[in-house]
């Protein structure tokens, strides 16, 4: 047998594998590294849930303030002169409906328990506005004074049965529309027909003085405003079933509006003195004179995240204007991310 030979078989003998004290070293070593491997992995993984439930929380607030903010502004306008608004929808008609057709110059921002929605959840508040929207439409040629006829400078959507508002300073008339005739090829006109006892509820023109005609004479270039009635508040989405910011809208229908929000508080800055400015602050649990308010302020309470996404529960000062010197006042019911979000608008269109 040759040296080289004989050196190998020597190697072959002595090679036993590792130790039990080898194994156990690497196995701590790969122990240690997985541990912080993980740690660095859940820090990240909760970083990411906190940074989006965050994110969704803010996004959130900030559209319901936004949505809300416009409506407060809005509310309240009846064009030009609301010392002389006329409803003649026909209030005797079955089809008339309080919620639906009276649009309440008086209670343009509100939360009476009498237009609460059965679907709000319990003890939360919520806003009904009340005012008119600007369609961009205008008369062009008014008919006769005993017609409640006109044409209009566009159809832009409207149709027989709509409910509409024409206003100019000096007067504003609301009723609803009998019919639409609308000129084909070279006539592009468009006429405006309302008559008394058609539809539902329909018209009643008799407090103007005739059968059919409006409370006013209004020359070319008066508005064609659309009323409304809306309603927002806080209950279960019928998508998810958690807690969203609802629309109601003039015709009875609901809408989600803002995933998140989970409760509403609003309360009004009135003044009994006009031109002065808010002298006191009162949570709307009740019809507040519309024309002593100068400002609304409202309250959000908006979640987002899963549960046991933090250790505890948040200690939150809810609504944002309760007195919070001695720490929060609202104890989140679960681990999810809660953010409060408040905001005060002034009123634009209140007689002061």
């Amino acid at each position: 047998m040759t040296r080289a030979m004989k050196a190998q078989c020597y190697l072959s003998a002595n090679q036993r594998g590792l130790s039990i004290v080898e194994l156990m070293i690497a196995l701590l070593l790969s122990s240690i590294l997985t541990v912080g491997l993980f740690q660095v992995f859940s820090s990240n993984s909760f970083s990411f849930r906190l940074n989006e439930a965050s994110a969704r929380a803010q996004e959130s607030g900030r559209i319901a303030s936004e949505v809300l903010g416009r409506e407060i502004r809005g509310a309240g306008y009846f064009g030009c002169n609301v010392e002389s608004v006329v409803n003649n929808l026909d209030q005797t008609d079955d089809e008339y409906d309080p919620d639906m057709h009276l649009y309440d110059i008086n209670a343009a921002v509100s939360s009476d328990a009498s237009t609460r929605p059965v679907s709000a959840i319990a003890n939360s508040h919520h806003l009904r506005f009340t005012g008119m929207d600007n369609s961009g439409i205008e008369i062009r040629t008014m008919g006769p004074a005993t017609s409640a006829s006109f044409e209009i400078t566009e159809r832009g959507g409207l149709d027989s049965g709509n409910i509409i508002a024409i206003s100019d300073c000096v007067g504003t008339d609301i009723f609803q529309i009998s019919n639409i005739q609308q000129g084909g090829g070279g006539n592009p006109k468009v006429t405006v027909v309302a008559n008394s006892g058609e539809d539902d509820p329909g018209n009643d023109f008799t407090d103007n003085g005739c059968t059919n005609c409006l409370s006013n004479d209004y020359d070319p270039g008066a508005q064609i405003l659309r009323p409304y009635n809306r309603t927002y508040y806080v209950g279960l989405s019928n998508t998810t079933g958690e807690p969203a910011l609802m629309l109601q809208r003039t015709n009875g229908s609901i809408v989600e509006m803002v995933e998140g929000v989970v409760d509403m508080r609003v309360r009004m800055g009135t003044s009994n003195t006009p031109n002065n400015p808010v002298n006191q602050w009162t949570e709307v649990t009740s019809l507040i004179t519309w024309n002593d308010v100068r400002a609304v302020q409202v309250s959000l309470l908006v979640r987002a995240g899963r549960n046991n996404l933090l250790e505890g529960n948040q200690n939150l000062c809810f609504p944002a204007w309760s007195d919070c010197s001695g720490g929060g006042n609202f104890t989140t019911p679960d681990n999810r991310l809660y953010r409060v979000y408040d905001f005060t608008i002034n009123v634009c269109n209140s007689s002061r």
